[in-house]
């Protein structure tokens, strides 16, 4: 991977990194808080958890079938070429 490629991943990563930090606050929050609130607090907290991860899993998906896409058109190219000259 090039710098270009680990930009977006480094950036998804500090975003999950705080999302998962804030779930688990919330999430840990919630057994210190008494009344009504107490499940609201846990409920956020685990949303805010998987929603992150499953923005981490999004972002890595993009980044491989990025990679996928750019090799498979590098192997095109080099077909094409020794296709051309292999038939001489």
């Amino acid at each position: 991977m090039n710098e270009k490629q680990l930009k977006p991943l480094l950036f998804i990563k500090r975003i999950t990194t705080v999302g998962l930090i804030i779930g688990l606050a919330l999430a840990i929050f919630s057994f210190f808080v008494s009344g009504i609130s107490q499940g609201y607090f846990l409920s956020v907290g685990i949303s805010i958890m998987v929603s992150s991860m499953l923005v981490f899993g999004f972002g890595m998906f993009l980044a491989l079938i990025e990679e996928l896409s750019q090799n498979n058109q590098v192997n095109k190219s080099a077909n094409a070429y020794y296709a051309k000259n292999s038939s001489r």
